[in-house]
C-alpha cells in the first residue's frame, strides 16, 4: 500500500520520476530508497544565495509570533513547499488584493517598523 500511494503521489507531480521509482522499486525496497534519498538530498551541499534571508525572516516571525511561525511551517509542509515559498505567497496576497485594504495598512505599518 505504500508504494502504492508514493508512486499515486510521485506521478502526480511528474511523470518521468515516477518511472524511475518504478524501475528503483524492482531492484530495492521502496521505501529503503526514500529514506536513502532523502538522507542523500538533506546531505547535498548547496550554497544557496537566499537561505541567509530567509533564515533571518523566519527569526524574525518566529520572534514576534512564535504561535504563527509554528501555523507558517505547518501549511508549507502540508502543502509541500518551503518556509520561504509560503512567505512569498503570503507576500503575493498583498500585490493581488486578496486582502482588504484596511488589512494591506497594517500590514505596511507592520513592514514600516522592520
Amino acid at each position: 500500500m505504500f508504494k502504492y500511494k508514493l508512486g499515486k503521489w510521485v506521478l502526480s507531480i511528474d511523470e518521468c520520476a515516477f518511472m524511475n521509482l518504478m524501475d528503483i522499486g524492482k531492484n530495492k525496497s521502496v521505501r529503503q530508497y526514500l529514506i536513502e534519498s532523502i538522507d542523500n538530498w538533506i546531505n547535498k551541499d548547496e550554497p544557496l544565495m537566499t537561505d541567509e534571508f530567509i533564515s533571518e525572516m523566519c527569526d524574525f516571525i518566529k520572534n514576534e509570533n512564535e504561535v504563527l511561525y509554528d501555523r507558517l511551517v505547518k501549511k508549507c509542509a502540508l502543502k509541500g513547499i518551503s518556509v520561504g515559498e509560503g512567505i512569498f505567497e503570503s507576500l503575493s496576497l498583498l500585490n493581488c488584493g486578496m486582502i482588504g485594504a484596511q488589512e494591506c495598512r497594517e500590514y505596511e505599518d507592520d513592514f514600516s517598523n522592520m
